[in-house]
């Protein structure tokens, strides 16, 4: 991701955009709108013109929704050829703004107030699982919800809530691997421990399946969200305290199964450059931080497989494809599984608009960049829909609820712990 920029590092950044205009051709946002307002050189003109006086960061709402309305997908840095970090401009324009206004209020409470800490995310799982259960999710959708629009249509994106989190899993999960071949930390993220913990549950069997010592510390909200929306603060909090937590372990590297926490937790090295207490701690954390997909396919997962029949294509995470150059290695692990066909969709590395928190504070462009996104996958004719990220497996979810599909949206560690299962059930034994 990115640290807190100076003034002067923040101008050199903006100056290096020539308005080439290269940026236009994968914009998910100018893409559906062909508004010049919603496309990387234009949102840097917009700070640019704040830095020569033009403008001040809380002039204008429109400024600051032009700014907030970036995906930061990165897809724009991918290709330009100044190499310009419209992520990182656009998270400390928004760090600029909230210095003059203050956090937004639902930066606040959700990011801030929520998931900082884990008892309080989980307790927020727990209500709405409660919500779903009881049958006041089907009451408040034909009743309040209706009348609230986007408001009502934001609760949409809640995927179903399961029983347990993966940290209550943990007892029944983790097991003694004797003479282990690798030793690994697992960094469970906020989404996969309260919302997907089946995939947890998939990445510790299919890392123990390959004779891994895994070993799951007391880690906090990577700070992905608090750096989006340029609250820089609480995200150096928050790294100090996972490098405490995980770093010094036996272990050769740090696994997580989602993209946005692979990203951040590589970036720690360059979020806490400027801290001399923590900066070489940061370096060798960041050193041993691996995606699955990458891990695996690095030191050879086991091809000792049963058949999952279906069809699969995959969707790349902006924070896997870009952020961590990892695109290859999630198809190998699909296409090497026996009985799974694999087929490529259009434009799979294109944002799905979920973007953590931005299909609930944009609907409108969220859902637009999500239809161009469905109508891709389902050309494909897939039974799966695989990704590598829990904040795309809750956007795509609700985009195949919204499209009618029975697809369903898996990890690719589910579909190789499901491979591994299926070698030892009886109908696949000679």
């Amino acid at each position: 991701m990115a640290k807190e920029l100076t003034a002067e590092e923040l101008e050199k950044y903006i100056l290096k955009c020539n308005r080439c205009g290269t940026c236009q051709d994968v914009c998910p946002t100018y893409k559906i709108t062909s508004n010049e307002n919603d496309v990387a050189r234009s949102r840097i003109r917009l700070a640019r013109l704040v830095m020569e006086g033009e403008y001040k960061w809380n002039d204008d709402p429109e400024l600051a929704e032009h700014l907030n309305d970036c995906l930061l997908c990165k897809a724009c840095v991918s290709v330009c050829p100044s190499n310009v970090p419209t992520d990182a401009i656009m998270m400390q324009a928004r760090n600029e703004i909230n210095k003059v206004k203050g956090l937004p209020l639902f930066n606040r409470v959700a990011y801030r107030g929520t998931l900082s800490h884990n008892n309080r995310l989980k307790a927020l799982g727990g209500l709405a699982r409660l919500y779903q259960r009881s049958g006041a999710q089907s009451v408040l959708r034909k009743s309040v919800l209706r009348w609230l629009k986007d408001l009502g249509r934001m609760e949409e994106l809640l995927p179903e809530v399961p029983p347990q989190t993966l940290r209550a899993m943990l007892p029944g999960l983790l097991r003694p691997i004797a003479e282990p071949a690798r030793k690994v930390v697992y960094f469970p993220g906020c989404a996969i421990n309260v919302f997907y913990s089946r995939i947890g549950a998939a990445s510790i069997e299919v890392l123990q399946e390959n004779r891994c010592r895994v070993t799951v510390p007391e880690t906090v909200c990577c700070g992905a969200p608090h750096q989006t929306c340029g609250d820089f603060e609480e995200a150096l909090r928050l790294a100090r305290a996972n490098i405490d937590a995980a770093l010094g372990m036996e272990a050769e590297a740090v696994l997580t199964d989602c993209a946005t926490c692979g990203s951040v937790l590589k970036g720690y090295a360059e979020l806490l450059s400027d801290d001399p207490e923590y900066r070489e701690k940061a370096r060798i954390f960041s050193s041993l931080v691996k995606d699955i997909n990458e891990y695996l396919v690095e030191t050879g997962f086991s091809a000792d497989l049963g058949p999952v029949p279906g069809i699969a294509s995959y969707h790349d995470p902006c924070h896997l494809v870009r952020s961590q150059k990892i695109s290859d290695q999630p198809r190998k692990i699909v296409a090497g599984i026996p009985g799974l066909e694999f087929r490529e969709m259009k434009e799979a590395d294109m944002c799905c608009g979920g973007a953590g928190s931005y299909g609930a504070l944009h609907p409108e462009m969220s859902r637009r960049i999500l239809d161009r996104k469905m109508s891709n996958f389902a050309q494909t004719g897939a039974d799966y829909l695989v990704t590598s990220c829990p904040s795309c497996a809750m956007q795509l979810e609700y985009g195949l609820r919204r499209h009618g599909s029975k697809a369903r949206v898996v990890h690719p560690v589910e579909l190789l712990a499901e491979a591994y299962r299926n070698r030892k059930s009886p109908q696949n034994k000679g």
